[in-house]
């Protein structure tokens, strides 16, 4: 060979690293801006650069940060993963099995002695619960029958106005009667038990419009207009509850307390004589 001709030069072999750091300079991109692209610490980057495989975390990680990076500087992610397990050392990890022993047959504790450990605890717990040392695992029911009160029923509204011909606190009415309030002319109203208690209705009783009050609830009445209401005991008429201006606030609907409101106060008279 002539001294003046020099063998052609033989490429050396790259790896990984080098063709990805390469690929990146040519994008023109820092590994700050890499990291920041694909969400990836500089460190890790820097170290596939340098073919740190050690200094990679485990595989299936490492592969998922080799095709992130080949894909952003425009390389074939599946062609740099493959070359990424080749020149890798490391291997995926494989999967433990757990040897598992049968237990000898005299390992295991004897019929006799579990009879006799759960007969121990079971007196052990018979003697606690009877000296009264021990809570029983389930409440006792309640003795006798129940004192819950069952939720009124759905209000009963009628179309009823009161015959014209009852005087009020007519001999001839049964006393003993339901109340029912009447809608004189349209008014709003609110029944419920005790200040705070269920509400049987609440809204505006059209004129004519009757309402049943289930007996034997402390039930109480607010009234927008008391004139307006004409209220029934069976079929006994009461006097008004009031004006037609007046707002009842807690009228009590128990016969009793609405017969001792209706009562006569100062002399007026008790109604039309006896015929």
């Amino acid at each position: 060979m002539p001294d003046n001709v020099h063998p052609f030069p033989t490429p050396e072999p790259t790896t990984l690293g080098a063709d990805l750091r390469r690929a990146r300079e040519r994008a023109g991109l820092t590994l700050a801006d890499l990291a920041h692209r694909i969400k990836v610490r500089p460190g890790i980057l820097s170290s596939l650069e340098a073919d740190a495989h050690d200094r990679l975390p485990a595989m299936t990680y490492a592969l998922g940060f080799v095709k992130a990076y080949a894909r952003t500087v425009g390389l074939d992610p599946n062609e740099a993963a493959e070359r990424f397990r080749r020149e890798s050392r490391r291997e995926e990890p494989a999967p433990s099995i757990l040897a598992v022993e049968p237990i000898a047959p005299r390992r295991l504790p004897g019929r006799r002695l579990v009879v006799a450990t759960t007969a121990g605890v079971l007196s052990v717990i018979g003697v606690l619960l009877a000296l009264g040392l021990f809570e029983r695992p389930f409440p006792e029911p309640p003795a006798g029958p129940s004192l819950a009160r069952p939720p009124a029923a759905a209000p009963t509204l009628s179309t009823a106005a009161p015959a014209p011909g009852n005087a009020f606190g007519s001999s001839a009415a049964n006393t003993d009667g339901a109340v029912k309030l009447v809608a004189r002319d349209d008014v709003w109203i609110r029944v419920q038990e005790g200040p705070r208690g269920e509400r049987l209705f609440e809204g505006t009783l059209v004129k004519g419009q009757a309402l049943d009050i289930p007996p034997g609830r402390p039930w109480l009445l607010r009234a927008g207009r008391a004139g307006a209401l004409q209220v029934l005991i069976g079929d006994e008429m009461l006097p008004p509850l009031g004006g037609d201006g007046d707002v009842l606030a807690a009228q009590s609907l128990l016969p009793s307390d609405l017969r001792a409101r209706a009562a006569p106060r100062g002399g007026l008279a008790e109604g039309p004589p006896a015929p």
